[in-house]
Parts: C-alpha cells; structure tokens; sequence
C-alpha cells in the first residue's frame, strides 16, 4: 500500500479558527492507508462507551480489515465478533471515520481482528487546523530547563495558545509541552516538542491575573498525538458533524 507525508498545519495563535470542510464518501481504498497506522475505536461496553487505539495490520479491498487487538490498561480487550465500532484515523490532512463490525476475533499466531470492510468512509479536510477552545492544564519546560506552570487557552492539530504567569521563551525558541486529554471515559498524557511562534500581553481581568500568550506549533508529531488531537476536535469543536459519520 503506497504511503504518503503528512503535512504540517499551521500553528494556532491569537486569530480566528481556520476553516475544515468535508471530503464526503471515499473508499478505504482511495486513503491509502499505510501498515502500523493508528486506528481508534469506539463502541460500547455494557452502559460505557470506550475508545482505545489499534494498529492496522493490512486489508484487502471490500473483503476485510486487520488490525491488532486493543488493549486497555496493559490487558487484551475482550471484544466480541459482530460488536460494533466507529473507526477514526487520521491521515495527511485529513480525519476520517467509518462504522464496522467485528467478523473474527483471534489470538492465532497473535491476537487481532478482522474487520468487516466498509461501504464508505467519511472525511473531514482539515485545511488551517481547526481549534477547540479549552482549558487545560499544562506543563511547559523552555530551553533553560526550567518548567512553567501555563493553560492551554485553545488546540489545534498544528499547535495551541498558551497562557503563563512569565515569558517562557522568545518567538523562535524550542520548548516542550505535557497535558492530559480526557476523550470520552480515557485519559491520554501527550508529551509535544513545540516552537514558540508568537507572544502576547493578555490583559488582566476581574477573574485572572495577567499573563503572557505563547502561540505555539507543534513539531514531529506522531500518527497517534494527530488522531488523539483530532478526537478532541470531533469531540469538543465539530459534535455535529461528528455524529453524522
């Protein structure tokens, strides 16, 4: 299966929230999906719903897909055969989702399933890396090594604004940023190497205290940090269009 790079959206800042707009159906096989892509599933079990990430094994066009078994905290999931999911993965610049089955559950020579193959799969072009306004509590450590308490304000897939009580770096500078992204009922820990691409006095409110803005781009991100940002987005940014894939 031919692969292609990903390619690097544009970091988030102070402006307005770039654009996404919609692919529509595509086949599985028009993605091109490479061996070892992260894939994330969701579906229910018993009154909770879970997502966990798995790894695509291969697929053979409107037969099947392979991919390993989840696993959630350090143990096999057990998983049915003809449970459901929803299917999302990230790739290029663009985030998809499709609804399928489980057709076989096997732990021979491994543990992994085969998924029924589906119709269609739906896209969502990520042009200027949407944003999801939040806030979250982070962790930033600057080229000096010292660390800073800071807020992500908003998240993008090509980076996030920041608030800190101190400047952590000038415009240019490395720094490296750690947070916890709950989707669902799970937690995921990300650890981004960034560059500082913009800073801002934020004035001081009734209800905060005054503090600088750091427009930050994420580097070298993996497939995995892309899809768990990406949820995020669905979850937190696009619901709406989120249920209609």
């Amino acid at each position: 299966m031919p692969g292609h790079s990903d390619a690097k959206a544009a970091p988030a800042g102070n402006g307005d929230s770039a654009s996404a707009s919609r692919e529509g159906a595509l086949t599985l096989d028009q993605i091109k999906l490479n061996i070892g892509d992260p894939i994330q599933l969701q579906f229910q079990t018993g009154n909770e719903e879970t997502r966990c990430f798995v790894s695509l094994i291969g697929y053979l066009e409107g037969k099947g897909i392979i991919v390993t078994n989840p696993i959630i905290d350090g143990n096999l999931m057990l998983v049915r055969e003809g449970q459901h999911f929803v299917a999302r993965f990230f790739s290029g610049k663009s985030a998809y989702a499709f609804s399928t089955s489980a057709r076989r559950v096997t732990s021979a020579p491994y543990p992994h399933l085969h998924l029924e193959y589906p119709k269609e799969v739906r896209g969502l072009v990520v042009r200027a890396a949407p944003r999801s306004r939040i806030n979250i509590i982070c962790h930033a450590t600057g080229e000096d090594g010292r660390g800073h308490a800071c807020s992500a304000r908003d998240i993008s897939i090509g980076g996030a604004l920041i608030a800190a009580g101190l400047k952590i770096g000038a415009v240019g500078t490395p720094l490296t940023l750690k947070f916890r992204i709950k989707i669902g009922e799970d937690e995921h820990t990300l650890t981004l190497p960034c560059t500082i691409r913009s800073l801002n006095a934020a004035r001081a409110t009734a209800e905060d205290k005054p503090s600088h803005l750091h427009g930050l781009s994420f580097e070298g991100m993996s497939s995995q940090d892309k899809l768990v940002i990406s949820a995020l987005l669905y979850q937190n940014v696009i619901s709406a269009q989120e249920a209609e894939l």
